[in-house]
């Protein structure tokens, strides 16, 4: 499926963008931000260069935060399949890059003065529909 392609390759790139970002951010020790939302807020201009990445790969990103949890919500622009092929498929393709989510659920335990930080990835249809959620955590 074409779409699962990009989805890999979309999903590699901006795991190793937000990693980057966030170990420029974690040069101090200690707890440097307060919340989710403040350590986004220092990473504004990287986040967006890496939303800009997303344009022509047949889907559009958004980085927020939920709690103490950091939300990658992707929109396809056109509809894939729902169903437990397609969950195989996402799940399968997660596998290749726990260890960048490993990196990011670190430096968020070590910049954030938070308790329980995760992860969260969304996959939407342009309907709204939920193609896949994963969330990984500590």
């Amino acid at each position: 499926m074409k779409n699962m392609k990009k989805f890999a390759t979309v999903l590699a790139s901006l795991c190793l963008v937000f990693v980057m970002a966030v170990a420029l951010v974690g040069c101090g020790s200690g707890k440097e931000f307060d919340s989710v939302q403040d350590y986004l807020d220092a990473q504004k201009d990287q986040i967006d260069a890496a939303i800009k990445e997303t344009e022509g790969s047949g889907m559009s990103m958004e980085i927020k935060a939920d709690g103490d949890t950091l939300v990658y919500r992707y929109v396809y622009e056109t509809a894939v399949p729902v169903g437990d092929e397609t969950t195989a498929k996402f799940d399968a393709g997660l596998d290749t890059f726990k260890s960048q989510f490993d990196a990011v659920l670190d430096e968020m335990a070590e910049l954030i003065d938070i308790k329980n930080p995760a992860v969260k990835l969304v996959y939407e249809n342009p309907d709204g529909t939920v193609v896949y959620t994963h969330t990984f955590t500590k």
